[in-house]
């Protein structure tokens, strides 16, 4: 599994606890926005403590092969995270699976770099897992988010009622699947 990706425009790395200040910047400055559709976070979440065991664990998990997470970067910039693609809950055998999840600071929306980053980090996490599929949730309210993932294939298979708690409250989400089409 390649923990570093490029593409055109952009650098897609894996981290360690190392940059747990600049996560915790991302997370600070797009606070409002992700708070919006993301699953509500822990009272400690914007600590720096909360972000440097986060990361431990992230890491162990992408070395064990349970997930991965990339940090995007501009090419040009590529000491500022604007963004992260991740897949989670990676299963092997009869279920051969994962669940994608992305996120863009939004001062960077709208000028393609999530496609671009998801358009790179599927294939290899496909590839290299050897997944059959990738699962997606997103709020009915997250036009931007439908949008992409209908962009990058992903097809739209249903509601998964209350399934994800946001802001204290369980939320309907809409279930979108993407079938591995590499053998």
């Amino acid at each position: 599994m390649s923990i570093t990706l490029t593409t055109p425009r952009l650098l897609l790395q894996v981290e360690d606890s190392s940059k747990s200040p600049s996560v915790l910047e991302f997370y600070n400055y797009n606070r409002l926005l992700f708070e919006r559709f993301e699953p509500t976070r822990p009272h400690n979440f914007y600590t720096i403590e909360y972000q440097t065991a986060s990361m431990d664990a992230e890491y162990n998990n992408t070395i064990n092969g349970k997930m991965i997470r990339y940090y995007i970067y501009l090419k040009n910039h590529p000491d500022c995270i604007i963004g992260a693609v991740n897949f989670s809950n990676i299963m092997h055998g009869p279920f051969s699976r994962a669940s994608i999840g992305y996120k863009l600071d939004q001062r960077y929306h709208g000028n393609g770099y999530a496609f671009e980053a998801c358009n790179a980090a599927i294939p290899e996490v496909l590839s290299n897992y050897k997944l059959h599929r990738l699962d997606a949730r997103v709020s009915p309210e997250n036009i931007p988010s439908i949008k992409l993932l209908e962009r990058l294939g992903f097809v739209y298979e249903g509601i998964e009622y209350q399934g994800v708690e946001v802001n204290g409250f369980f939320q309907d989400h809409y279930m979108y699947g993407l079938i591995s089409t590499i053998q």
